[in-house]
């Protein structure tokens, strides 16, 4: 059986590509004041668990977008549902339990990479002159990977928690 479809990667995508240009809009309109009212404030620890909420809302959201794209793309695969049911928008229990262990542990990572590695490769750009494009390209490339990486996470940890679609017991 397959783990997933090329319809079911591309509804991801878009899902993302949304939530993403959503963001695009919202941070320097919403957040960028928010949080950076909660700097001056001094609570940075308040500002990271708001900017971490933010992040697990919008992987929600992005769940949720792409169980309508899939359906959309009639892409659901047999692992969630039968053939008779490409069309529809369905999931599971293990598969939403597949996508949250996912974003845990892509959040964990990409809060880590954060913290450890990026502040210090960031402010080393800002300080360095016509480095501009890097701190606008290198985001990017993170939301790409991190996106990437949480779809493969999710494909391999839902075929572990999910019984295929025609073992599950009729009702």
């Amino acid at each position: 059986m397959r783990l997933t479809n090329m319809g079911e990667v591309m509804a991801f995508l878009v899902a993302r590509v949304v939530t993403y240009g959503v963001m695009l809009v919202m941070t320097p309109v919403f957040l960028g004041p928010l949080y950076g009212q909660l700097v001056r404030s001094g609570g940075r620890v308040l500002l990271s668990v708001v900017a971490e909420g933010v992040s697990v809302a919008v992987w929600l959201v992005t769940l949720l977008l792409f169980l309508v794209f899939r359906a959309g793309f009639a892409a659901v695969p047999e692992i969630v549902a039968p053939s008779s049911q490409r069309s529809a928008v369905t999931t599971s229990g293990g598969e939403i339990g597949a996508f949250v262990l996912s974003m845990v542990i892509d959040l964990a990572a990409v809060t880590a990479l954060n913290i450890w590695v990026m502040f210090g490769v960031y402010a080393s750009l800002r300080a360095s002159s016509g480095a501009a494009i890097a701190l606008m390209v290198i985001p990017f490339g993170i939301a790409i990977v991190s996106a990437v990486t949480l779809f493969l996470l999710f494909i391999a940890f839902r075929a572990a928690m999910s019984r295929p679609a025609g073992a599950r017991l009729a009702p």
